[in-house]
């Protein structure tokens, strides 16, 4: 728990290299995963769980890689979506100069 004053919340930006290097093992993991596709819940031949199984994976660290895969795809979306509404309004204006240049 962390006191941040005057801060309503704290968000992960820009780190996906990070996150690849502290879930390094579970991407590992993954690789060893029969189906490229492996979403790691039900699929047969699932490295990941059946390291979580033997207990040679923690099921709390997979929790986290799991909540913060989401949280970074959450924050990618999000980012994206300003990216479009940007371009969308840019391309709005240039028509608009486009249009007064005649």
């Amino acid at each position: 728990m962390m006191d941040t004053p005057g801060m309503r919340e704290l968000q992960l930006w820009d780190t996906e290299s990070g996150w690849q290097t502290t879930f390094a093992d579970i991407e590992r993991l993954a690789l060893l995963c029969r189906y490229r596709d492996c979403q790691h819940k039900s699929e047969s031949a699932c490295a990941v769980k059946q390291a979580i199984e033997s207990n040679e994976l923690d099921s709390h660290r997979y929790a986290n890689y799991l909540k913060t895969k989401k949280e970074l795809n959450y924050l990618a979306s999000k980012e994206q979506a300003v990216n479009q509404r940007r371009e969308k309004k840019d391309g709005l204006k240039n028509k608009k100069i486009n249009h007064t240049e005649f």
